[in-house]
């Protein structure tokens, strides 16, 4: 074999390679294929695989089946309640209908900018019609579902694609608002902390005249209890004495002297000069019962 058929056979394994090449194609497990003949879709392969094509006619389109996401720009919106805010979102879509989508959209930067067209809109619309405070509550979630309501409506459906989820990445506010909100909400709690502390010194008034008028009760009752007990052994004793002093006359009368004098000479220091006459002393240096003798 001379050079010259060498270089024919080279040339012709070459070319068939490149016919071979250009004649297949592989579909991945999470991809579509449409084929193309001359611009015009022929059809469209969903299962995975090599596959064969006519070379030079036919351009193959690879698209991925799997669920893609992309970040929404951030805008500033204007709530119901006249309350400015910024919101950024993010939504993940899937594509369910590869000829519709190539159809459609072509690319996935066209797809995702009709997205992001209509997702601003929408986001305008709903956020138009709810407080600024229901973006931060449970209500939040319908929000969201009317959101994804919308977004397939308008842009999922037409494109071929479904709206696996939108979400708000950030709810902030301007930064012109953030001072004058900050200030307002500092006033609600100082306004809230005065009605409690105003409540717990109002109950804390209540409680204590409660229990000072439980006191005062408590006093009174104990006050009258030993009032009457008092009284019972005072008359217990009175009782006492005078049976003990019924029996014995001269005896009571010592013994009411003995008080008297208790009750006139009381202290240490008191001194009494002169002779014992009189009935207060009528028992001084005498017999029980006898009155002592004047010298």
């Amino acid at each position: 074999m001379n050079q010259s058929k060498v270089i024919v056979l080279a040339i012709i394994a070459v070319l068939f390679a490149i016919l071979a090449y250009s004649s297949t194609y592989v579909v991945q497990q999470a991809e579509s294929a449409i084929v193309l003949r001359f611009g015009n879709p022929q059809v469209v392969i969903d299962e995975p695989g090599l596959k064969l094509k006519m070379p030079i006619a036919d351009q193959v389109i690879l698209l991925d089946r799997r669920v893609l996401n992309f970040d929404a720009p951030a805008q500033e919106l204007l709530t119901r309640d006249q309350k400015r805010v910024v919101i950024s979102a993010f939504v993940r879509y899937q594509i369910t209908n590869s000829l519709k989508f190539y159809q459609v959209g072509r690319t996935y930067s066209n797809a995702e900018s009709q997205i992001r067209s209509v997702l601003g809109s929408t986001l305008r619309s709903v956020i138009g019609n709810v407080a600024l405070a229901d973006t931060l509550t449970p209500k939040r979630a319908d929000i969201m579902r009317q959101i994804h309501t919308e977004l397939t409506r308008q842009a999922a459906e037409p494109y071929g694609i479904k709206i696996v989820d939108v979400r708000f990445k950030r709810v902030d506010l301007p930064a012109q608002n953030s001072d004058a909100v900050f200030n307002s909400m500092r006033k609600q709690r100082a306004q809230e902390a005065a009605r409690i502390r105003a409540e717990g010194a109002r109950e804390a008034r209540q409680k204590t005249a409660e229990a000072d008028k439980e006191r005062v009760v408590k006093i009174a009752e104990a006050r009258k209890q030993s009032e009457i007990l008092r009284g019972q052994a005072d008359g217990e004793a009175i009782k006492i004495y005078n049976e003990a002093f019924g029996r014995d006359p001269a005896f009571f009368d010592f013994y009411r002297s003995l008080q008297a004098m208790q009750d006139g000479l009381k202290g240490d220091t008191t001194t009494y000069v002169g002779p014992p006459n009189g009935d207060f002393f009528r028992f001084f240096g005498s017999e029980l019962g006898k009155p002592a003798k004047t010298q």
